[in-house]
């Protein structure tokens, strides 16, 4: 009996390798016993849309491309109430998920794992309106994805990100906002800031080995130093997994952090790499809310 499965496919990601490997994917899954439902995307929100199909009555829901694409099946699915599992073929710039949950970059590889069935319940974050499987930044990384998103014209690699980056650490001003993480107020002062669900930031970048998606808990960074200098610090910090030992750095976990900037400033925050908003926000946790296939 065949298992009914939405591959729901970004055809840019990877610069077009997503379509260039397609048909061997669709036969791989057909040939283990799956009836395939292909969507591809055309546009942002596309994936979300597919995956909340309220009509759909598939088994399991497959993202391939990026995290950006895994994101919106991931609320989309959420979204729906359905208790399906969802799958990565991992085709994207930074792939942080499937490096978290190692799911195989390899797309046979990737598709076995879903063959095979191990599921794993994983926690999820969420602000007011969406939700986030990796983290949320605020301050100066969403001012990157900020000025990304205004230039942005086609698909992304790590190349697409070096001039914002370079822009926003020469004209960062480190915004101040509070934050109160399970109700406790940790003073203000902050001028950048991570709520994190998973070890992996970005690339080869892992905050904290201590993160875990089952733990029922956020990891939340807030960085109090100021200056270029202080910029570089923190990334060789997170290079070498050690930035939550710097004493301008305040390491806690909690179920519900509240941020607010100081001083009426307009304070993005961005979630799973895409702009999210400005603050006031409320980030909380929602325990083992996805069902995951994943590796054992």
């Amino acid at each position: 009996m065949s298992t009914k499965l939405k591959l729901i496919m970004n055809p840019i990601a990877g610069g077009g390798y997503a379509l260039k490997i397609l048909p061997e994917v669709l036969r791989i899954l057909e040939r283990n016993s799956y009836d395939v439902e292909l969507f591809k995307t055309t546009m942002r929100g596309d994936a979300q849309k597919s995956a909340a199909d309220p009509s759909d009555d598939c088994q399991v829901v497959v993202a391939m491309g990026g995290d950006g694409t895994v994101n919106e099946v991931v609320n989309g699915v959420l979204d729906s109430g359905r208790d399906v599992s969802v799958g990565i073929i991992p085709i994207g710039t930074a792939n942080v998920l499937a490096r978290e949950l190692s799911v195989p970059i390899d797309y046979e590889k990737s598709c076995n794992i879903i063959i095979n069935g191990n599921t794993k319940r994983m926690d999820v974050g969420r602000d007011e309106h969406r939700y986030f499987f990796l983290m949320s930044g605020v301050g100066f990384d969403a001012e990157v994805l900020k000025l990304l998103e205004s230039s942005r014209t086609g698909g992304i690699s790590m190349l697409t990100y070096t001039i914002p980056i370079l822009k926003t650490f020469w004209n960062y001003d480190f915004p101040r906002f509070l934050v109160e993480v399970d109700g406790k107020p940790l003073g203000e002062g902050a001028g950048f800031m991570l709520v994190s669900n998973t070890r992996r930031y970005t690339g080869p970048f892992i905050i904290t080995n201590q993160a875990r998606i089952d733990d029922g808990e956020l990891d939340i960074f807030i960085f109090r130093g100021e200056g270029k200098f202080t910029l570089l610090k923190y990334a060789f910090g997170a290079l070498f997994r050690i930035a939550h030992r710097f004493n301008d750095v305040t390491y806690v976990r909690g179920k519900e952090v509240n941020v607010q900037s100081l001083h009426h400033k307009n304070v993005p925050y961005q979630m799973d790499g895409d702009s999210g908003g400005i603050l006031p926000q409320k980030f909380t946790v929602v325990p083992a809310a996805l069902s995951i296939l994943a590796p054992e």
